[in-house]
């Protein structure tokens, strides 16, 4: 009976770490509008990732983050949302179809992207920062949407990079979706399909490069 509850116990941590909730790479650059004398000064790029790649992703033709400004900065008079930066990796046994993919922002709230403000066709390379600039008049954002939309692929390319732990609000904010229609929390961990792990020092090595 002893080694039935250490077996059952062990199924279970390793069925939750296998189930985390993680985050995609995807940072936002961000103007927060703000009284002329703001006590603190907001941040110009919000990301919920801890800034370690750890898993490799294809899943889902559509891969996002849900950002809230005010979990970032409160209180505030909107934001603006002046461009992306996404991380990538071209997996040698994962081989990506394109590299090309649609770069978006959507007004929305965590039941999903509702309003499109933009799209742009954008370049994926290997292991390095890929931005793309957002037009200079969407204002007054409070919740929004950056999203990799791989539609140009057969497969889910180009693969996104994720890390291995929850973010800072305890909350999914990284989704992904087949149809636009349902979005998933994305999880990282063994269980999970249409990943695949890397090393988090070759990671650290590359990031301080840029």
């Amino acid at each position: 009976m002893k080694y039935l509850i250490i077996a059952l116990f062990c199924v279970a941590v390793f069925a939750g770490v296998a189930s985390d909730e993680g985050d995609f790479l995807i940072t936002a650059d961000v103007l927060f509008c703000t009284e002329p004398y703001p006590p603190v000064t907001p941040p110009d790029v919000i990301t919920y990732d801890d800034g370690s790649a750890y898993w490799i992703t294809w899943e889902g033709q559509h891969r996002g983050v849900y950002f809230l400004p005010d979990e970032f900065y409160y209180p505030h008079l909107g934001c603006l949302v002046e461009g992306a930066e996404f991380w990538f990796y071209h997996h040698t046994s994962y081989p990506w179809d394109t590299s090309q993919f649609y770069s978006e922002l959507w007004e929305g709230d965590l039941l999903g992207p509702m309003t499109n403000l933009h799209s742009f066709e954008v370049t994926a390379t290997h292991y390095s920062a890929v931005t793309d600039e957002f037009p200079p008049d969407i204002w007054g954002i409070w919740g929004f949407w950056i999203i990799e939309n791989t539609e140009l692929s057969a497969g889910g390319w180009p693969s996104l990079l994720g890390d291995n732990s929850p973010n800072f609000t305890g909350e999914p904010r990284s989704f992904s979706s087949i149809d636009f229609i349902i979005w998933e929390p994305w999880l990282s961990g063994e269980a999970s399909v249409n990943m695949e792990s890397i090393s988090k020092c070759s990671w650290g090595a590359i990031k301080t490069l840029f």
